[in-house]
């Protein structure tokens, strides 16, 4: 008979902490997914802000009063005197998304047009 409640006994911590386990695991996963999300968004705003700091730094290598900003398909157009450069902007590890990466294509395919917008 001890052997019976003692074995059930053992069953029930099993179950409890089994239990308390799987709880615990749903909590540390959903904090988990928190920060892998603050992690993301701080990563997105360092970039945003290296985009706009990008013409001051050493490393860009053309004239920052040619460059002008655009943030969204790319970063900026650069007017030099014998090319037009597309320029973005890449922190870390990062990649160009599916719209920068058809901007990129078509400047390399030379799908590229001038057109005048006459307004009367």
């Amino acid at each position: 008979m001890e052997e019976k409640i003692i074995l059930l006994l053992l069953i029930h911590a099993c179950i409890i902490i089994l239990l308390l386990w799987r709880r615990d695991r749903a909590v540390l996963t959903n904090k988990f997914k928190k920060l892998q999300s603050q992690k993301k968004s701080s990563e997105v705003r360092t970039g945003q802000i290296a985009e706009h700091f990008a013409p001051l730094l050493k490393d860009f290598k053309y004239d920052r009063k040619q460059a002008r900003f655009l943030a969204t398909p790319i970063d900026f157009i650069i007017f030099e005197e014998e090319e037009i450069i597309f320029m973005e902007v890449k922190t870390g590890n990062s990649q160009l998304n599916a719209n920068q990466r058809r901007v990129k294509k078509q400047v390399e395919e030379k799908k590229i047009r001038w057109e005048t917008l006459r307004i009367k």
